[in-house]
């Protein structure tokens, strides 16, 4: 075999697992956990702080009685080692935090929301070609959980801080 079939077949494969893994239900190219829960002040003091820390810069930003959103723009990234070894151009990620209501806390006055981190990634095969969605490395995933764990462990130090 040639290195264009071996890295076909690679692609293939992440494509086929990314695919099996999440019973097609999710993007393949998406890492999405909820975090925690906080207060809507709370939600927003630790978003901003994790995107200050990660250097990323707010694109969309919403705010109705139904959901806090933040949307990102898509920021260059350096390669990561399982990124070369499968012949990936360019990458670039985007991050979306959302609080949605949970319950309302009556003694306090205030709502208690339930907040999802999502980090998502496009490629490039070759340095003129178009962004695409594939199957996250493994390194890449590590480095969306790794912003997923901080924005938890901010959200809970933020807890005394009303």
């Amino acid at each position: 075999m040639n290195n264009k079939q071996i890295k076909f077949l690679i692609i293939l494969n992440i494509l086929f697992v990314g695919c099996v893994s999440t019973g097609g239900l999710s993007k393949v190219n998406r890492h999405s956990e909820t975090v925690g829960q906080a207060s809507s002040f709370n939600f927003q003091n630790s978003a901003t702080r994790l995107l200050d820390r990660y250097s990323y810069t707010i694109n969309r930003y919403e705010e109705y009685s139904s959901r806090v959103y933040y949307e990102t723009m898509w920021k260059d990234h350096s390669l990561f080692d399982d990124e070369i070894d499968i012949e990936i151009n360019a990458v670039q990620t985007r991050l979306i935090l959302e609080a949605r209501p949970k319950i309302k806390e009556p003694t306090a006055g205030r709502e208690t929301y339930s907040v999802k981190f999502t980090g998502e990634v496009l490629v490039r095969m070759d340095p003129f070609g178009e962004w695409i969605t594939i199957s996250m490395t493994p390194q890449r995933k590590v480095y969306f959980k790794q912003l997923a764990d901080d924005f938890k462990f901010d959200l809970r130090a933020s807890i005394g801080r009303f």
